[in-house]
């Protein structure tokens, strides 16, 4: 049985190189993408200007993914609104991210109809 479990290791350990190998990395334009949703929440973790509810669900998911499941998913958002997002306006980013992590804004109270 030892002998066996040696010998599944050693295949094991031949195949994961291969393995690795075989995956295709992120294109130049995924890491660029990636790059720039982690400067927009990092400068947004830091900003003054962000409130704290947002800053909070921003680093939940950063802890918790990883930016390239971040990013991918922004992605997905951009991609399905053709023409609405400006993936060079940060502020515009920062609210694709903040969403794509589940960041709901609290609703606004309604006031009272007039009678």
């Amino acid at each position: 049985m030892g002998r066996g479990m040696m010998l599944a290791g050693a295949l094991a350990a031949g195949l994961v190189p291969a393995a690795l190998h075989a995956q295709a990395g992120p294109s130049k334009a995924q890491l660029a993408n990636a790059a720039f949703v982690l400067r927009v929440m990092s400068s947004a973790l830091q900003s003054d200007e962000v409130e704290q509810p947002v800053k909070n669900k921003l680093f939940e998911c950063l802890y918790s993914n990883s930016v390239s499941q971040i990013s991918g998913a922004v992605d997905k958002v951009v991609a399905a609104n053709p023409g609405k997002v400006d993936r060079k306006d940060a502020s515009q980013m920062l609210a694709v991210i903040a969403g794509a992590c589940g960041y709901r804004p609290a609703a606004a109270p309604q006031a009272a109809p007039k009678k």
